[in-house]
């Protein structure tokens, strides 16, 4: 019979020592890539910063966002821009049946340079058809500021009111509209993102694509309106640096049975016998998975289930997730083998967190946050060969000092974001 562990015997510390500098070499990696907390991006070129008009001899915009009153604080770029006065771009937003379209077939002129076709949007052929509007509703959010600059000068704002789809708890495409000081237009800044239960505040995970649905959405509409494009050169996260300007008017792989039976016996009663024996292991994984899939999806029940705000719901959750993860993992790793300690602590909690990404949609990530998530898996194994030496000897093991001193360092980078 095969023996499904006669590879991963090891002994002493010093493995455990290079895990734990590996898991402080990438906790490091992530802080120094970060997007320190009292900083923004900062601009591209010296001097004043450009601005563009998105109508002719009009409004100045600066194209982005920013956390602060000033160029410095700089964060995402404007990437809409709905023609019509506010209050109609709210309603069309938020109460898009209170303008009476119809189903009715738009009149089918010529398009002017810029007008979107369907080749330039790149919109999938395959794809499913958006049959209904997104429904978007009040959001609250962190405030983020952007600069228009009229002939009595320039002026910094704050965003006119801010729109969501999607759970707070979750993931959630996210909008921040700035009215147009003459009330011509509304700069819109779309992004999605998603909650993150180490920082304790939204991760963006994009920007393009919440802008094409959006995008989208108004083309396939039956009223009598125009798409455009508009190269404002703020290209940020994902996104190109064009801006949408809307005017607006009224299987599972078969498995091979035949020849295998005599090894799938032999096979069979392996797997028996190493779940037998690392019964304890496995607990440890499945506990971690469990423990932070649940955090996840008891923030997202209770934001819809209770009327307290959705940050009252997270605080219980966060201290679970941080309190038990560790907790979690130095209990079930004791009396367990510390190699498959680790490696279940690892492969439970790191599944947990993909099928997390998977469910909130997240395709791609920035280097920091795999990073950090990376110390977190380390942390977490290392607190469980911790438990595992302690249950042999009443010191403190290397591993578990070095896991949860990682396990510290880790939880205070995110929440105070420095990750």
């Amino acid at each position: 019979m095969v023996d499904l562990e006669e590879t991963f015997g090891t002994d002493g510390d010093a493995a455990w020592i290079a895990v734990a500098v590996v898991l402080f070499a990438c906790l490091g990696g992530a802080v120094v890539l970060a997007e320190w907390p009292l900083f923004g991006v900062p601009p591209d070129t010296s001097g004043e910063p450009q601005l563009v008009e998105p109508s002719d001899g009009g409004t100045g915009l600066w194209p982005y966002t920013s956390r602060t009153r000033s160029y410095e604080g700089r964060t995402l770029g404007i990437n809409m821009v709905f023609y019509d006065s506010p209050e109609e771009v709210r309603t069309t937003l938020t109460e898009r049946s209170a303008r009476g379209w119809t189903d009715d077939p738009t009149d089918g002129g010529e398009a002017d340079a810029e007008t979107v076709s369907a080749e330039r949007v790149e919109i999938d052929p395959e794809a499913e058809a958006i049959d209904e509007v997104i429904r978007w509703d009040e959001a609250k959010g962190a405030t983020r500021y952007t600069y228009f600059e009229t002939d009595d000068g320039g002026v910094w704002v704050d965003e006119s009111y801010q729109l969501h789809a999607g759970t707070y708890l979750g993931k959630r495409s996210h909008i921040r509209a700035y009215d147009e000081p003459a009330g011509e237009w509304t700069a819109v800044q779309i992004h999605e993102e998603h909650w993150d239960w180490f920082r304790l505040r939204h991760t963006v995970t994009g920007i393009s694509e919440p802008q094409g649905e959006l995008e989208r959405e108004f083309m396939d509409d039956g009223a009598e309106q125009r798409v455009v494009r508009m190269p404002f050169g703020n290209g940020t996260a994902d996104g190109d640096g064009w801006a949408s300007g809307i005017y607006l008017t009224g299987a599972v792989v078969p498995i091979l049975l035949f020849g295998l039976v005599g090894p799938t016996r032999t096979l069979s009663r392996g797997i028996s016998g190493f779940l037998d024996r690392r019964r304890r292991e496995l607990a440890l994984g499945a506990g971690l998975f469990g423990l932070y899939t649940a955090v996840r999806w008891l923030g997202i029940g209770g934001e819809a289930l209770l009327s307290v705000p959705p940050k009252v719901v997270a605080g219980p959750l966060y201290v679970a997730l941080v309190v038990g993860i560790p907790a979690v993992a130095y209990r079930f790793g004791r009396a367990s083998d510390r190699t498959w300690a680790f490696a279940l602590a690892v492969l439970g909690l790191g599944t947990a967190i993909v099928v997390d990404f998977a469910a909130m949609g997240v395709a791609v990530l920035p280097l920091r946050i795999v990073l950090h998530r990376g110390t977190v898996l380390l942390a977490a194994g290392l607190i469980a060969v911790g438990g595992s030496i302690r249950a042999d000897r009443p010191d403190h093991p290397v591993p578990l000092v070095f896991g949860l001193a990682g396990w510290v360092f880790v939880i205070a980078a995110s929440l105070f974001g420095y990750v």
